[in-house]
């Protein structure tokens, strides 16, 4: 999997991050962070390169898994590989009810990033956060978000140093249709741009397909949903 998928796929745990204490009177949760209708129990999301004929599908990268709980609140994060084993896991960490950071276990290297928020944007998301391993601050991020509460932009910087950007555009249900994500190394940038076309919804008009353009390469994504 491609470095700035990782990057984007762990700090959208990080933008997920919520307060369990009174939320049931905040507009905000990790159902409408995903942009789901209904009371949603668990999603998982896998793309699918497409074969000439249309007839064989073949999964592209890792896929996503995600649960909630009745009121709404994201319990869990975790990535698989194509064998269904678990490649990266994230772990919320609370004070006082309240989420604070999030520990993100990558299975593959061996690692624990500890990403800590030192902002909230409309008291709910997370905007600054720093990730630190063994205790040492290795890299800090920022985020901006829509009204909504969706996630515009991304930066993410090591040693001071900007290396990773994402932008991110919506249609008018709020649902993404475009994305590009630039990383820079060592003076020059890699730019990746997506977009995004929806083609079936379920009966709570939460979608369950949709055709990628990834950098040219076309995938289709299934979301199967599971509701309380």
């Amino acid at each position: 999997m491609k470095i700035y998928s990782i990057v984007f796929l762990s700090f959208f745990i990080i933008l997920n991050c919520q307060s369990k204490k009174d939320n049931l009177d905040n507009k905000f949760n990790g159902w409408t962070s995903h942009n789901l209708n209904g009371k949603v129990k668990e999603i998982t999301i896998k793309s699918y390169t497409i074969g000439d004929l249309h007839t064989t599908k073949k999964l592209y990268g890792f896929y996503h898994h995600y649960k909630f709980s009745t009121s709404g609140d994201e319990l869990t994060y975790n990535i698989y590989d194509e064998n269904d084993a678990i490649q990266f896991e994230s772990m919320p960490n609370y004070k006082n009810g309240k989420i604070i950071g999030t520990t993100i276990k990558n299975n593959q290297e061996k690692t624990l990033e500890n990403w800590v928020i030192k902002k909230y944007l409309l008291g709910f998301y997370g905007g600054e956060m720093e990730c630190y391993v063994d205790n040492k601050l290795v890299k800090k991020a920022i985020n901006t978000i829509n009204e909504k509460g969706h996630q515009t932009s991304m930066k993410v910087f090591s040693n001071d140093k900007l290396f990773y950007e994402k932008k991110i555009e919506y249609d008018k249900n709020e649902n993404i249709i475009k994305t590009s994500d630039n990383s820079y190394s060592n003076g020059t940038i890699t730019v990746i741009n997506s977009s995004f076309k929806y083609t079936k919804f379920d009966k709570n008009n939460n979608w369950i397909e949709r055709q990628d353009t990834i950098d040219g390469k076309k995938l289709l994504t299934e979301r199967s949903i599971i509701y309380y």
